[in-house]
């Protein structure tokens, strides 16, 4: 994604993001790490159109990505319960946080 300028927004919350250990494996195995219903709730972003891929052209907008200034996804706005106030974003180096903006 970063090295084309390419941004996913609205990840879904209730699925582990790429890259990221599920419990039960020592390395990560893609989506066949997402439980059936993690499978389920990414498929329906996908469906309703709420997942978003932006194509970015600034020429050095690649390079924020590519650094990790910026994220490459940013997760979906947590829900009204949660303890978290922000999404989680994903950054190339495979850092994941929940900081919000920058």
């Amino acid at each position: 994604l970063g090295k084309n300028g390419l941004v996913l927004y609205n990840y879904p919350e209730d699925a582990l993001m790429p890259g990221e250990l599920c419990d039960t494996n020592q390395k990560s195995k893609g989506i066949s790490d997402l439980t059936l219903c993690e499978r389920g709730v990414l498929s329906d972003t996908l469906k309703d159109g709420s997942l978003t891929l932006k194509c970015f052209h600034a020429k050095d907008y690649p390079h924020r990505l590519l650094v990790s200034h910026d994220p490459v996804i940013y997760g979906e706005a947590p829900g009204p319960h949660s303890p978290h106030a922000f999404g989680h974003c994903l950054f190339v180096n495979g850092h994941i946080d929940r900081k919000g903006p920058s």
